[in-house]
């Protein structure tokens, strides 16, 4: 048994170039050679010549030889291709007839709905925590010391001070200052 690539191999013997160009391989692998030869090859139909002038004939004969030992295996292969597989690669001979499409199946019946299940009991609360120790009563301050008794004598009037444009008025009574205004 074997198998067949995805590509092929072989490159093409030549392609064309630009006009008057010298024959040169590329970095694809292929030969560009110039457009003139190009259209000079692709209009060839006969090759009698070479088998009619015998000096060509004998550079080429060993060139000749290979090229009909490949057209022989091309035709081989033709016929083989065609023999095994049709002409038509949609309807190939090695597929086998194709079957005729089967009914659909019936739609299963719908399964019953599942039930609801049960509703998970609802959990203890937890107990409460244990409440603080209070706090220990501070120590009382110590008594301040007695003021003495002072007597308020002395001036009354009023005073004035300014500042900028601000002025405020000050009034003393018996030596205590009453208002400020």
């Amino acid at each position: 048994m074997a198998n067949i690539n995805d590509n092929i191999r072989g490159k093409k013997l030549f392609k064309s170039g630009s006009s008057g160009a010298d024959a040169i391989k590329g970095s694809d692998g292929e030969i560009t050679v110039s457009s003139e030869k190009a259209t000079e090859l692709n209009a060839l139909t006969d090759i009698s010549e070479i088998f009619n002038d015998d000096a060509l004939y004998q550079q080429n004969k060993f060139l000749l030889k290979q090229i009909e030992d490949l057209r022989l295996d091309v035709e081989e292969l033709h016929a083989f291709i065609k023999d095994a597989f049709g002409k038509d690669s949609s309807s190939a001979a090695s597929q086998g007839a194709k079957g005729e499409k089967g009914d659909t199946g019936a739609t299963g019946a719908k399964g019953a709905k599942g039930d609801t299940g049960a509703t998970g009991a609802t959990g203890p609360q937890g107990p409460t925590g244990p409440q603080g120790p209070a706090g220990a009563d501070g120590a009382d301050g110590a008594d301040g010391a007695d003021g003495s008794d002072a007597s308020v004598s002395g001036a009354s009037g009023s005073f004035t001070a300014t500042s900028g444009k601000s002025s405020v008025t000050v009034t003393v009574s018996n030596g205590l200052v009453s208002t400020i205004k």
